[in-house]
């Protein structure tokens, strides 16, 4: 088994920097990305499969993950 790693850096500003190796966030986030582009965008896709966003702090909601 392998990790789908996940870092949130949050920046004065209010924006959040979040990268990725989770491919149903990345879609998640591609999505509120299309949908909403002042609120969200993809800065960079890393050659790991990893994606780098920038997200505004309003938008993004931390829940804790449930054991299956």
């Amino acid at each position: 088994m392998f990790k789908l790693e996940t870092m949130v850096y949050a920046s004065e500003d209010g924006t959040n920097s979040v990268f990725t190796l989770n491919p149903a966030l990345q879609k998640q986030l591609d999505a509120l990305a299309t949908q909403h582009p002042e609120v969200c965008q993809r800065k960079a896709r890393g050659e790991a499969g990893g994606g780098t966003y920038q997200v505004r702090g309003a938008a993004l909601a931390i829940q804790p993950v449930r054991g299956s």
